[in-house]
């Protein structure tokens, strides 16, 4: 991206001395340069899906949320990001390339600008409900334009699909940073957007039924890192923030790291079953290797699995200790919040078994020192290191001897990792999600099935990017298949709806429990749907409660609001004081969890 940047800051050089006085991007149509705009519209793009990305990881808790109120959190600057990279920087380009496309010639750039276009308005719509558009594409007569409805904006978006599939019929090819040009692999993308539209509208016999779409990690739709680091700085952004001389600087999901590392009792159990050094500990889901990388072996308050004297032993439990430290972990020290006391959120809401060194759902304390005991994004997505930790440590002289890493600039993968946008196994999770709202539990169940076979396929073979990594620590094919056939089969034993305890936890995992969980289990790093999910579906009940009490986090956001920015300069836009106002397609479905 930076390379695209810098490539514009020259050319911008040169029309200066052709007395062009405008930026490459406002020249007037004669003189704008196709290639440089469509350029310019991809690194718009893949802001603004990093903008609802980091919202939609953030509301499902696959990442980390900071704040404890949700009003605050997702305020007016909820997707500021994507709404300038639409309207000031794809909306007028995409005109300027239209304006030159007088021979055809530019047919592939007008495609595939259109299909991004029309993805952003999309999540607009999903973030904030009515935005300008009628309006909007005439800024010369209307500048401060007024809002459509939500419902017409996504109309006007799937239209814009209907053009965009017009020009690729026509294109004779071209180049891109995605694709590289491969126009077959655009009509994919193009035809997985109609079958999200259909699926957020909820029409699930059509989303279903949607053909050519992406299926294949060969039709991934994601951009690629590289590994350099100055000049441009080339690497994974999530890579730049923990690979440093300064230790990590993300802080994990406690939920996310909990769900796949396994419970107490799982850990507990692998002792009861007379583990031994060779075995293959199994616990969990195997993709957390990949995707998180731990710096120590424990985390305070919690416990990690040595093997002592012939057997295998939960430290410090077993040994009657205690390894709490309100330094590095001020929680480990504290009373678990009353309203999350007696259930599943007692296990999360400080601390993670084994070493997974994370922070809970709302949790805006400030920094320790842990920028070495944190743990740090792996080699997946981020193309960071894998981790090669054992989950049952050897103990053979002090607990200072047991081995341990620690971030470093460049390790890993060096940053050569990539940002996921749609990828196969989404689109299998949309379909499982769909035959569900058909009735079709068995095609659920195979759409679940090939999901996370796909999830697993891609995820895995990162671990070549990391020149450390120990293939030997890496999860079997057979702990990858017999996870997966375990969840698939808990899938299809689990009742279609379960009730909720007291405490508001389901007493049993559900169909749509198991399915959401592992839906963003593999939108890991790309979770731009999760919000949608959790607001269409209810589900999965089983994400982490706030760590503030409810009457302080407020109700979980429907939309967010305008950018104060709008605001300011838009008189024809009033702002909301909540977080309250449904989306057209939202029927108001309610997660307890929120």
């Amino acid at each position: 991206m930076t390379v695209v940047a810098s490539s514009t800051m020259f050319y911008s050089c040169d029309t200066l001395e052709m007395e062009d006085l405008a930026s490459p991007n406002s020249l007037s149509p004669d003189l704008a340069d196709a290639d440089l705009l469509l350029n310019n519209i991809q690194i718009s793009y893949l802001s603004a899906m990093q903008d609802f990305q980091g919202n939609g990881a953030a509301l499902g808790r696959i990442s980390n949320m900071g704040g404890r109120n949700y009003y605050n959190n997702f305020g007016s600057g909820t997707v500021s990001t994507a709404w300038y990279r639409l309207y000031a920087g794809m909306m007028p380009d995409i005109a300027a390339i239209e304006v030159l496309n007088t021979d055809g010639l530019l047919d592939f750039h007008m495609g595939i600008s259109k299909i991004m276009q029309s993805h952003v308005m999309m999540g607009l719509v999903d973030s904030l409900g009515d935005i300008p558009w009628s309006q909007a594409v005439n800024p010369s007569e209307y500048p401060s334009p007024t809002v459509d409805s939500g419902e017409s904006v996504y109309a006007a978006a799937v239209a814009m699909l209907g053009e965009a599939a017009g020009y690729l019929g026509t294109a004779a090819g071209g180049d891109d940073l995605f694709y590289g040009g491969d126009i077959s692999k655009w009509v994919k993308l193009h035809n997985t957007l109609l079958m999200r539209a259909n699926l957020t509208t909820g029409n699930y016999a059509a989303a279903l039924a949607q053909t050519n779409v992406i299926e294949s990690a060969a039709d991934d739709f994601q951009f690629n890192y590289g590994d350099q680091v100055l000049l441009p700085d080339t690497r994974h952004p999530w890579y730049q923030s923990d690979y440093t001389v300064n230790g990590a600087d993300i802080y994990q999901s406690s939920w996310m790291m909990g769900m796949m590392a396994g419970g107490f009792d799982e850990w507990r159990n692998l002792f009861f079953d007379n583990w031994q050094p060779g075995d293959e500990a199994r616990l969990g889901d195997p993709r957390r290797d990949y995707y998180f990388y731990r710096q120590t072996y424990n985390t305070p308050g919690n416990q990690t699995a040595l093997y002592f004297s012939g057997a295998a032993y939960l430290w410090p439990l077993d040994f009657g200790g205690d390894s709490s430290d309100g330094v590095t972990l001020q929680c480990s020290l504290q009373s678990v919040p009353f309203h999350l006391q007696f259930t599943p959120d007692e296990e999360t809401q400080c601390h993670n078994i084994g070493g997974y060194w994370g922070r809970a759902h709302g949790n805006d304390e400030g920094t320790p020192p842990d920028q070495f005991l944190r743990t740090a994004v792996g080699v997946y997505p981020a193309g960071g290191s894998f981790d090669n930790q054992d989950d049952v440590q050897i103990y053979e002289t002090s607990l200072s001897a047991l081995p341990t890493g620690t971030v470093a600039l460049g390790a890993g993968g060096g940053g050569a990792g990539i940002w996921p946008i749609y990828l196969s196994s989404y689109v299998s999770f949309m379909k499982a999600e769909a035959a569900m709202w058909t009735g079709d539990t068995a095609m659920a169940a195979v759409y679940l099935e090939q999901g996370m076979n796909q999830s697993m396929a891609k995820v895995t073979g990162t671990i070549s990017l990391d020149p450390d990594a120990d293939a030997t620590k890496a999860p079997s094919a057979a702990w990858v298949s017999e996870f997966v056939s375990n969840t698939v089969a808990a899938f299809n034993a689990a009742p279609a709806s379960s009730s909720l305890d007291a405490f508001g936890f389901p007493v049993e995992k559900d169909k749509l429990d198991i399915l959401g969980e592992q839906y963003f289990v593999a939108m890991y790093g790309g979770a731009n749907d999760a919000w949608n999910f959790i607001r269409r579906t209810g589900y999965p009940r089983t994400l982490q409660r706030a760590l503030s009490d409810p009457a302080e986090s407020g109700p979980f956001p429907r939309t967010g609001t305008y950018p104060s920015s709008e605001i300011s300069s838009n008189p024809n836009i009033i702002q909301r004081a909540d977080n309250n106002t449904f989306v057209f397609w939202d029927d108001g479905a309610i997660n307890p969890a929120n």
